[in-house]
């Protein structure tokens, strides 16, 4: 795609309370699968391909939990790792590990490397050191976040390397809130993992399980109520082609001393509501914003557009700033905040129009469930909810226009802060994330072309076209015209042509790219042409490849989408058109493809159109008995896309004995 080309990054930043999630999210010793999502552009999402973690694996893993009658807690964790391949040396020759200075204390205990022949070698005092994290380095007033860095010197596969550490939460981010989430990835060799939690007796605490041994029901002694789990996997599993987040089907344990999730709600209130006083300041410009706008929902949109363009995303910490927002003013005054201070400036803007909105707290391309038991770290985001008008926001995606979400913000379950309720976005599905291509080629006598290409783009695809036109001058136009040549196997050259302006989100934004390539075909002899891939697009025609695999082990992401592609091949009047193929179509559980085949006289319409469906409905994953479909549905894309229109004088042809 064209943002592909320009380097464009994800737009709508899915950062959450902290950097390296200081709230007790999933703590997963090995690195978790990365999930991957047929959908969207009709296969997985870029740049998330799961990869196994066999290139290291746990000798030994020991985590500690003790927690307080307030819910503060100490967390003492031992990591004993085998290093098998040069890559895990690269990925472990420095350990990095966040915390909040003002929140907790983070100390190392030891750390030390062990090599292939048992020799130990302590790592030096001054290889451990302390460094601001990127955001306070970003925003130094606010600056809280710390990161403790352990550098491990000499490694080679074949070394272990050894550390411990210990995490006092002198403060809990939420009052009375504990919570404990450790996941053992599937892909990861475990010989042998301990987890164990200590609490008072009287101390409620809700607990989950799952693939582990132990037991829910504690040991109680001396008031202390004391549970342990035991893990062990020799044998981890190999990649697959496509896996949801590693805590939806590894084993996991869960814990946390609120009852429901309307208890994480009204704990982010407390803090979240008085934050977003309205001041004179901020009344004054919501009056001067909407002046002469008397439409609600566009004075909604007004003050939206104003906070998306001219609040600058940076992630910043206070104390307790990992959750709590800072006030309205203060972001007013700095122009710049997290997701957090984003959702309140914008909220007391509106509430000085007397319109209400409310927080919603959202995991953002977390996927469509939420766990059991209420755990601070399944919700990394932050947005707004309008609820007049059915309206969610994310103004800390700049491009997005009211109405767009990105994609990692659809078809989530979310948290409504002021009305302390479960709810769910707007589905990830064909409406929101269906796209369309265009393309014209139009060939001469001498087999030259020329061209052009249109995107239809659904609302996920707009914002990342805007991101990547936003940025795009003299300089990296050219480039990018060039790149969408080259990617197309054309030789030739063409030119963009922007259809509106990427930075006003009042109207549509969409471009057009006119090209011209030379000796593309030879119409001198008899011969086949497949529909050629349109400059400045990406087609769904190599889907096949992501399902390379015969089958899949792990459940994933599967949304409702839908691309549509038209090619139009227009021939010179001199050149006989022999046969164009069969019209074909094909339908089973993953989804419908068809490919429709059209001539009038010399002009040959080939139109391409692939649904993709939910299995098992928007709000489930699909199940590893589900790839199969998937696999057959694009093997049909595949064969379509193969479909050739044959040209040329048959009597040039000499005929086999």
């Amino acid at each position: 795609m064209i943002w592909t080309m320009l380097g464009a990054m994800t737009l709508a930043p899915a950062v959450a309370w902290a950097d390296a999630q200081p709230v007790p999210a999933p703590a997963t010793p090995a690195t978790p699968v990365a999930p991957t999502t047929p959908g969207g552009q009709g296969g997985p999402a870029a740049g998330a391909e799961a990869q196994a973690s066999n290139n290291f694996s746990f000798v030994r893993y020991r985590a500690d939990y003790v927690v307080r009658p307030d819910a503060g807690n100490t967390q003492t964790e031992e990591y004993d790792i085998l290093l098998k391949t040069k890559s895990a040396v690269e990925q472990f020759s420095q350990v990095r590990l966040s915390y909040s200075e003002k929140m907790e204390t983070l100390e190392v205990l030891q750390a030390y490397t062990l090599t292939a022949d048992g020799q130990r070698r302590d790592v030096p005092a001054d290889r451990i050191y302390t460094q601001e994290s990127y955001s306070s380095a970003a925003a130094a007033m606010y600056a809280d976040r710390k990161v403790r860095v352990v550098v491990f010197p000499n490694l080679a596969p074949g070394t272990r390397v050894v550390y411990q550490t210990r995490r006092t939460q002198n403060t809990p981010y939420f009052p009375g809130y504990f919570g404990l989430w450790e996941t053992f990835s599937v892909f990861t060799q475990y010989d042998d993992a301990r987890v164990t939690l200590s609490a008072p007796a009287d101390l409620p605490m809700q607990v989950e399980q799952r693939g582990v041994q132990g037991s829910q029901a504690p040991r109680v002694r001396n008031g202390m109520a004391r549970w342990e789990w035991t893990y062990r996997r020799t044998d981890p599993l190999k990649a697959q082609n496509w896996s949801a987040a590693a805590w939806e089907y590894s084993p996991t344990i869960m814990a946390s001393t609120y009852r429901d999730w309307s208890q994480v709600a009204q704990a982010y209130q407390l803090k979240g509501g008085e934050a977003a006083a309205v001041t004179p300041q901020i009344q004054a410009l919501a009056d001067e914003l909407t002046r002469g706008i008397t439409d609600r929902r566009e004075q909604a949109a007004v003050l939206y557009r104003w906070v998306a363009q001219n609040i600058r995303y940076v992630a910043v910490y206070l104390g307790n700033g990992g959750l709590e927002p800072n006030p309205a003013q203060s972001i007013l005054d700095s122009h710049y905040g997290d997701c957090k201070d984003h959702v309140v400036i914008l909220e007391a803007l509106l509430a000085a129009r007397g319109i209400q909105s409310t927080p919603v707290l959202i995991g953002a391309g977390g996927g469509p469930t939420l766990p059991a038991i209420p755990l601070l770290g399944r919700f990394d985001h932050a947005i707004t909810y309008i609820p007049e008008f059915d309206l969610y926001l994310d103004s800390t995606a700049p491009y997005a226009r009211v109405g767009q979400l990105p994609e990692g913000d659809l078809g989530a379950p979310v948290l409504h802060t002021h009305q302390a309720v479960v709810a769910r976005t707007p589905a990830n599905d064909a409406s929101r994330n269906g796209t369309g291509i265009e393309a014209a080629f139009r060939f001469d006598p001498a087999g030259n072309l020329s061209g052009q290409t249109v995107l239809h783009p659904s609302g996920v695809t707009e914002i990342g076209m805007r991101g990547a036109f936003a940025r795009l001058n003299a300089q990296n136009r050219a480039r990018a015209e060039e790149s969408m040549m080259a990617a197309s196997g054309f030789d030739g050259s063409g030119a963009l042509a922007l259809l509106g302006d990427p930075q006003d989100l009042t109207r549509p934004f969409n471009f057009r790219y006119d090209f011209q390539a030379s000796d593309y075909v030879d119409f001198g002899a008899v011969g086949g042409m497949g529909v050629p891939d349109a400059p400045g697009s990406q087609s769904f025609r190599d889907l096949y490849a992501s399902t390379s695999a015969p089958d899949n082990a792990t459940p994933f992401y599967c949304n409702d989408s839908l691309r549509d592609e038209r090619y139009q091949l227009t021939f010179p009047a001199n050149v006989p058109i022999v046969a164009i193929p069969r019209s074909q179509h094909f339908a089973n559980a993953a989804g419908e493809y068809q490919v429709e085949w059209t001539r009038e006289g010399q002009v040959i319409t080939a139109r391409h159109r692939l649904h993709q469906r939910a299995v098992r409905g928007a709000d489930a994953l699909c199940l590893p008995q589900d790839y199969a479909a998937f696999r057959e549905l694009y093997q049909q894309v595949r064969r379509g896309f193969r479909g050739q229109v044959v040209y040329g004088d048959l009597k040039t042809v000499q005929a086999g004995p």
